[in-house]
């Protein structure tokens, strides 16, 4: 396995001197929990990555002495995972600018609805992106309950529109990793123009300070056994009261059970299970009044907490909130 570095390790070594790009991964990271999860790498091409899958195992054959084994070989595909561009600007008064005692704060804080945005749009493309031609998110990739990855889709058993998934993943930098191109400087990029002539909503022009923020970013995912997805999760039966509740986040739980031991070597390396918001809150019902044993908390710092599955911390997942299709 690789060195592992987050957004937030990465920003460090971005650009040396470059002060105004880390501040941008930082506000990033601060304002997507998943963007701390997960690992970037460098891809080997200059809009994303090339990587072999395996596709066949060599066999072991028992021998007697004095008796040979017929050759066996493994076998594996070219896999390509293509990173997208995800584009925001900010744009502020230049005379509005002036009245600020420090500029380059005042820029950085107006963006950080703009940078909220772009996190989020990655953070959406990397689990629900459905282009082959750019970002495959995971809930494509795991997106039928047959198939090569059949074993790591557990069906709830849910039907209609209105369904959930939880998402168990096991980042790795080899394995399941986000992925920016070979040139790029973890795929962030950043340019501000002053006295830039623009328009208001009524096409009078004014000067502002223009920031564009530019990310290109992919995901790879190299050995599907480090992802599962339980799916089909009804989001009315969940969010019910009564026993008819009850009996339905027991389902949930005992199926994850069964869909966190489908990871590949789930007791080590980060494992991260990501939930809508929804989910989360009927979880941390669940936890404050234990109803579950496996479900708990963690003390990550002396005043913070998170929630735990199994010892699997638990995210609340923004892109998540909007209900997913039957998968099948």
């Amino acid at each position: 396995m690789g060195e592992f570095q987050t957004l937030l390790d990465l920003k460090n070594v971005m650009m040396p001197g470059d002060t105004g790009l880390a501040d941008v991964a930082e506000v990033l990271a601060e304002e997507n929990e998943a963007l701390k999860d997960i690992p970037w790498s460098r891809g080997n091409q200059l809009t994303g990555d090339i990587h072999f899958r395996r596709a066949a195992m060599p066999t072991a054959q028992v021998r007697a002495i004095n008796q040979g084994i017929k050759a066996s070989t493994s076998k594996s595909q070219p896999h390509v995972d293509t990173c997208v561009e995800i584009n925001t600007r900010s744009i502020v008064d230049m005379s509005e600018l002036k009245l600020a005692p420090n500029a380059a704060k005042y820029l950085l804080m107006m963006s950080k609805p703009h940078l909220a945005v772009l996190g989020q749009d990655v953070i959406t493309q990397i689990f629900y992106g459905a282009d082959r031609a750019g970002i495959l998110g995971f809930a494509a990739r795991y997106g039928a309950l047959k198939g090569e990855k059949e074993r790591q889709v557990i069906d709830y058993g849910g039907a209609g529109d209105n369904l959930t998934s939880i998402y168990i993943i096991k980042w790795d930098t080899d394995e399941v990793t986000g992925i920016y191109p070979k040139n790029a400087s973890a795929g962030l990029d950043m340019v501000t123009l002053s006295n830039q002539l623009v328009s208001d909503k009524d096409g009078n022009d004014f000067l502002a300070h223009v920031t564009d923020y530019k990310w290109m970013a992919g995901l790879k995912v190299r050995d599907h056994r480090y992802v599962a997805r339980l799916c089909n999760i009804p989001l009315d039966v969940l969010g019910g009261t009564g026993d008819t509740a009850k009996e339905a986040l027991q389902a949930v739980f005992d199926k994850l059970i069964h869909a966190k031991n489908r990871i590949h070597q789930v007791t080590q390396g980060r494992v991260v299970m990501y939930v809508s918001p929804d989910m989360y809150s009927m979880l941390e019902v669940a936890a404050f009044n234990k109803t579950n044993m496996a479900l708990g908390y963690r003390d990550v710092t002396s005043d913070t907490r998170i929630l735990t599955f199994s010892g699997i911390p638990i995210r609340s997942n923004d892109c998540q909130l909007k209900p997913e299709t039957q998968v099948v």
